[in-house]
């Protein structure tokens, strides 16, 4: 009797992995070594790491939390920084901000209030298939302002699934189902843009700003660029998915209708938990936009700054989170319980805050081993050119890097570089910086570009060339949107 053959031993990494793996230190050694256009050790040894964590990042050979922390192995190690610090910015109070908001989605997600936001705005649209994608983008895009774009996408693809099988069959079906699918992973990034807590890379743009430009970008100061982005974006998305690409009209009648209705009422009245949830996140939302004065005229609001002048929204967002974790609800079974326990907290994406720190810390970096400088005089050539062509230029740079690489390694990547093009161009770095945090959101056109595109690629419904069709065009509306808000909004 033969015996069975051994199992093939699994292997840790994939032969792309094994390269990438290579790869990244090979080139950072070589980089340090050649030290190209003179540079001095510490910078030349900067831009080694910087070349080994964008060839980590890009190829995800590592997890990314993982690559983001070579600055602290591999700083002290080259003489570019002690570990104190490199390790220095991980601590970066932006940080904390995005853990208050990422304790705050734990909790909306918890009590489900986020479903009840989502379905309240769809049913209200009407009950054709533009009206109803359109009722999902908004739902998705004003969820994704607040929580993640991967947590809102997740949360309303099954929503989508349950309207889009009341289209019935044919073609016709199918193209607004996919329409209908595409308007969740699209609306979830471009929600995202809207304000400071909706995607990593406008935390990431606002850390650099203060730590590279010596500039607050605070949770007001960006909804003058992120709020008109997404509010002139979004509805683009629409007419494009809608209009251009899934031209076909259905109209569900009163069967959609009920059941958006079931689903509604299936979450019973706003009490208990929820509703104290809905409470601290309504106060949060305000505390933020009322953190300083607001001047209307003659007329000047007064500001929790006035009461507490060091306050922050980083302070805002940790004592938002630990008023979630003190505040007791009733569940509807009847018992209490705090709105929000450890368990679900142990949940949140804590991967995501290591990211912030590497990216902030290869930035920081960047800047004092005088690499940015360099960069920037690198970059002199193209003080001739007009100015909206370099943003345009940078940002499709950016957005094809986005579309191969997560948009948090992207901004990262991208914002000591912003920084030296602002001082090469002799502009405020926030302008060249405030498009790269945008543009690093665009990127719709291939199922891996984003968390939200790669869930409902997952659907099975719709194909790759489906995506890449509208998610082109969208890259290029996308493009143009954040350059022109950028440059008429600063």
């Amino acid at each position: 009797m033969e015996s069975a053959p051994a199992p093939t031993p699994a292997r840790a990494f994939t032969g792309a992995q094994a390269i990438a793996l290579a790869a990244g230190p090979m080139t950072g050694l070589a980089l340090r070594a050649l030290a190209p256009g003179g540079l001095p050790p510490a910078a030349a040894g900067v831009l080694g790491v910087g070349a080994w964590m964008a060839i980590w990042w890009i190829t995800e050979c590592l997890p990314l939390a993982v690559t983001a922390l070579l600055p602290i192995a591999v700083f002290p190690l080259l003489g570019v920084t002690t570990t104190k610090e490199a390790a220095a910015s991980f601590a970066n109070e932006v940080v904390y901000l995005y853990l208050g908001g990422f304790l705050l989605a734990a909790a909306l997600e918890h009590w489900h209030a986020h479903h009840r936001i989502a379905l309240g705005v769809i049913r209200r649209v009407g009950t054709s298939s533009r009206q109803l994608v359109l009722g999902v983008m908004l739902a998705t895009a004003f969820v994704s302002m607040w929580i993640s774009n991967t947590a809102t996408a997740a949360m309303m693809y099954p929503i989508a699934l349950a309207i889009g099988a009341l289209f019935g069959t044919g073609e016709a079906a199918r193209s607004q189902r996919v329409a209908l699918l595409l308007g969740v992973a699209f609306a979830a990034s471009i929600g995202g843009m809207g304000t400071l807590l909706g995607t990593p890379p406008n935390l990431i743009l606002a850390a650099a700003a203060k730590d590279l430009a010596g500039v607050t970008l605070d949770f007001v100061g960006f909804l003058r660029f992120g709020l008109p982005t997404m509010l002139v974006l979004l509805p683009l998305c629409w007419v494009l998915l809608v209009f251009v690409f899934h031209r076909e009209r259905i109209e569900l009648g009163t069967e959609g209708l009920a059941l958006l209705e079931s689903r509604r009422a299936a979450l019973g009245r706003l009490e208990g938990g929820e509703a104290r949830v809905m409470v601290v996140f309504v106060a949060m939302a305000a505390a933020w936009f009322f953190r300083e004065p607001k001047a209307i005229g003659a007329f000047t609001i007064p500001g929790l700054t006035d009461l507490a002048p060091r306050l922050t929204d980083a302070g805002i967002a940790v004592i938002g989170g630990i008023v979630l974790f003190l505040v007791p609800g009733r569940t509807k079974a009847g018992t209490v319980r705090p709105l929000l326990t450890w368990r679900e907290a142990r949940e949140i994406p804590w991967d995501v805050l290591l990211l912030f720190g590497g990216g902030l810390s290869l930035a920081a970096a960047m800047e004092s081993s005088g690499l940015a400088e360099r960069i920037g005089t690198w970059m002199a050539g193209l003080q001739g050119l007009p100015l909206p062509l370099v943003l345009l230029g940078l940002a499709v740079v950016t957005v094809i890097i986005s579309e191969l690489a997560s948009n948090a390694a992207t901004a990262s990547m991208g914002m000591p570089i912003a920084v030296s093009l602002a001082h090469a161009l002799g502009q405020p770095p926030l302008l060249v910086m405030m498009v790269v945090g945008l543009a690093a959101s665009v990127g719709y056109a291939l199922p891996m570009a984003t968390p939200p595109n790669a869930i409902v690629f997952g659907s099975g419904e719709l194909t790759v060339k489906d995506m890449a069709r509208a998610g082109l065009a969208l890259d290029v509306l996308g493009i143009l949107v954040v350059v022109g808000v950028v440059l008429i909004a600063f």
